[in-house]
């Protein structure tokens, strides 16, 4: 009898991209946006970026809020929901770029939520503390990316 044994695959794959970058896929489920928070944090202290843990960590958990929210919406069956893909990149010593993939095509834009409103700040808190954020449309959904630096190199 043969006995097969496999390694857990760690949460965050290297990629040969020439830069240091991280990929993870994760369900659509409420529990995911915990799970990229943490990702995110140990990938920059990893890197020795401490300084960006808090704005990073922010950054992950609106931009995976986002994805679920937006692959879920005609989907309410959870086992059919699918994943999304997180994607921590550090293009330059200082520079760090959070990104979000999903199936859906659904734009995120800045709103202004009322004040009593339970949600429609995620863009507005990761427009206040990233340098930069953009959108990357994909013929089968779309990209979110958001790009923090250490205080002493922003752009």
């Amino acid at each position: 009898m043969t006995t097969m044994m496999t390694s857990k695959p760690s949460p965050l794959t290297p990629t040969g991209t020439g830069h240091p970058t991280y990929t993870q896929s994760l369900p659509c489920a409420e529990e995911s946006v915990g799970i990229a928070r943490l990702s995110v944090a140990a990938t920059l202290r990893a890197w020795g970026l401490e300084d960006l843990v808090d704005d990073a960590r922010l950054i992950a958990s609106e931009l995976a809020t986002n994805a679920i929210r937006h692959a879920t919406r005609h989907i309410p069956a959870p086992e059919q929901r699918g994943c999304f893909r997180l994607k921590v990149e550090r293009p330059s010593d200082h520079l760090v770029r959070i990104s979000t993939f999903d199936r859906s095509r659904t734009i995120p834009r800045i709103i202004e939520a009322s004040e009593t409103a339970e949600s429609g700040r995620g863009m507005a808190v990761v427009d206040a503390v990233s340098c930069r954020w953009g959108i990357d449309p994909k013929p089968w959904g779309k990209g979110v990316w958001a790009e923090c630096a250490t205080p002493d190199h922003l752009p």
